[in-house]
């Protein structure tokens, strides 16, 4: 079967998915994305029936990058493969109280992860299109390439920014801070979307709101759930082009370092001279040669 054919079959599956769910034929819908994006798009241009289903094929491809994403925290925080100063800081963190964000935006877990993030960047990139101002003679296509892990190392952004050190984000600035005087301030201009807040239709008391730079993030009960709204931070993309999975994401890698410290685990490097390769995503292979204790 080609590549396409492929690509075709999944996309009927998920049409397919998301009309039993839309039809009430799968049994504890809510506990699906899709339930929530068909009844909060309401079949409006804004979030229609075929965005949903591009959605959901996006899934399959960026939770494959959580395979990518575990490798890479194995080797940083391997015995004589890693970083000491991340190994430490994990130390640090989870012997205070991880969970507790002391009146700040996010917590010490929180920012532990993000760091990785910040470091290993499992997105080396976001692809845009470029449209021509002047049709071309003939067919082509141009991109451009916004490189999230060079942007995170930057030292255009951060003081000493190959050093692992989760306090940085104590001091970056927020979704919910940056209007356009934040922005300006700066020094970027803002995205051409304006700043406004879209109440779900499902029930819930919550609301997605943007920032100047037309980050979205979540507004539940009143409690704004903001992201780092940083340049120097973009693992999962900067602005509106931000991938809307970054807050589940965090939470999840909280979750594995959680078991990570609670069952005493350490990653080793195993010695294999023929490590099986293992496909893990999309162009990503990797060598089946990281072990673990308990």
């Amino acid at each position: 079967m080609t590549v396409r054919a492929h690509l075709d079959f999944l996309k009927s599956w998920i049409e397919e998915k998301i009309e039993d769910i839309a039809e009430g034929r799968t049994p504890e819908p809510d506990k699906t994305f899709a339930y929530y994006w068909e009844k909060n798009g309401a079949g409006s241009s804004h979030f229609a029936r075929k965005d949903v289903v591009f959605e959901c094929f996006h899934n399959f491809v960026a939770f494959s990058q959580w395979g990518n994403t575990i490798y890479n925290m194995m080797q940083k925080l391997g015995r004589s493969t890693g970083d000491p100063a991340a190994r430490d800081w994990l130390v640090k963190t989870m012997e205070g109280d991880p969970d507790n964000a002391g009146g700040g935006a996010f917590t010490p877990l929180e920012r532990y992860v993000m760091e990785m993030f910040r470091l290993i960047s499992p997105n080396g990139g976001s692809i845009s299109a470029i449209e021509e101002t002047i049709v071309p003679r003939f067919e082509r296509n141009g991109y451009i390439v916004s490189p999230h892990t060079s942007t995170g190392v930057d030292p255009v952004h951060w003081e000493n920014p190959l050093e692992f050190d989760p306090t940085r984000y104590e001091r970056v600035p927020t979704s919910q801070e940056v209007d356009e005087a934040k922005a300006r301030q700066i020094g970027f201009a803002k995205c051409p979307f304006d700043l406004t807040s879209f109440e779900v239709k499902d029930g819930r008391k919550a609301a997605l709101n943007n920032s100047a730079f037309g980050t979205v993030f979540g507004v539940a009960d009143g409690k704004a759930m903001p992201v780092c709204d940083y340049a120097g931070f973009a693992p999962f993309g900067f602005g509106y082009r931000r991938c809307p999975g970054e807050q589940l994401t965090i939470q999840a890698f909280e979750d594995f370092l959680r078991k990570v410290w609670n069952d005493k685990i350490e990653f080793v490097k195993l010695n294999i001279a023929s490590p099986e390769p293992l496909p893990i995503g999309p162009r990503t292979v990797i060598a089946d040669n990281i072990g673990f204790t308990r």
